[in-house]
């Protein structure tokens, strides 16, 4: 049986430059892909729309209290048209294949310090 999964999150531009501020280049790389900080040049206000993306993915695959799934394993990235794209590697990625989901679309927003994302995708189960 097909069924519709989402995910929604709202972020805290505020604790994303908190993050940058206390721990630089670890921070980012432990959370962003190259790809994503490229795409959001480094704006804390773009960054904290793809963390929120991750976090609605995340959701949406719905991993086990127990089960470690990297940030940087799900990517909010863009497409040649600078639409937001979902791209999974590692344990997202066979956590999405063990679901039977297809592509993810993603739409993020953010304003006034805020930043919101929702994923949506088709599962087999």
């Amino acid at each position: 049986m097909t069924t519709i999964r989402t995910g929604t999150d709202l972020a805290a531009v505020e604790d994303v430059i908190v993050g940058i501020t206390a721990h630089g280049e670890r921070y980012l790389a432990r959370v962003f892909t190259p790809r994503e900080r490229a795409d959001a040049r480094d704006d804390p206000e773009r960054l904290a729309a793809r963390f929120a993306g991750k976090e609605a993915v995340l959701k949406l695959l719905r991993p086990a209290r127990t089960d470690a799934v990297p940030l940087t394993d799900v990517a909010v990235v863009l497409d040649p048209v600078g639409a937001p794209v979902v791209e999974l590697s590692g344990r997202a990625a066979e956590l999405a294949a063990d679901i039977g989901c297809g592509a993810i679309a993603v739409s993020l927003s953010h304003e006034r310090g805020l930043a919101l994302a929702t994923a949506v995708a088709l599962s087999e189960r």
